[in-house]
């Protein structure tokens, strides 16, 4: 019994491969560091690989063997494949639009110079700020797999320029609310120049 479903289980493995291969080429994948024909290929690897496990499992006993063993090995294609590239790269200038006028990124632009270097990478900023031209490096290279992860999906990186916006305020507030600090030249702020009296007093 275990033996018979483990053969099932090849010849499921063997049909979910191929349906996997067909999608990524009709409709692509989602990884975000490789292309859709990397995946192809590797997915045609494991194609290989069941039918293999077939052949020493059934041997000689040709009427064991699934019909889906029969079907023909897809072509090794370009690591570089991607499909749907007109789609992608249409959605990534959309996403791109959504963002330089997104105005929680166009606050983040015009402040960053208000906050600290320590400031700046405790909210992220440089990342955040990132996304955009970073996006907009990868339209102009032709970056597909880049220009994946943005179009299409823009919500993500919005919200993200958001919670970024409001923890930038959160930190301009707070300087605006804090007590001068003694300047360079040696003056003191009025509320320590009232503490230094009161010391004398």
């Amino acid at each position: 019994m275990g033996k018979k479903k483990e053969n099932e289980n090849l010849a499921g493995e063997l049909a979910s491969s191929f349906a996997q291969w067909e999608y990524l080429k009709e409709h692509g994948g989602s990884d975000p560091f490789y292309a859709d024909g990397t995946n192809m290929n590797l997915v045609r690897n494991h194609i290989m690989y069941y039918k293999n496990r077939m052949v020493e499992e059934y041997g000689a006993d040709y009427e064991k063997y699934p019909e889906i063993f029969y079907r023909e090995l897809p072509p090794e294609v370009k690591n570089s494949y991607m499909a749907r590239a007109g789609e992608i790269k249409d959605g990534a200038a959309q996403a791109l639009e959504y963002y330089i006028s997104d105005p929680n990124f166009l606050y983040l632009l015009a402040n960053k110079d208000m906050l600290t270097e320590k400031e700046a990478k405790q909210i992220s900023l440089y990342n955040v700020l990132g996304y955009a031209s970073g996006l907009a490096r990868a339209i102009k290279d032709g970056d597909l797999i880049s220009m994946r992860r943005h179009a299409g999906r823009p919500e993500g990186y919005l919200e993200s320029f958001a919670q970024c916006a409001t923890r930038m305020m959160q930190l301009i507030d707070e300087k605006k609310k804090a007590p001068e600090q003694v300047q360079g030249n040696g003056q003191l702020s009025l509320f320590q120049f009232g503490m230094e009296i009161g010391q004398c007093r």
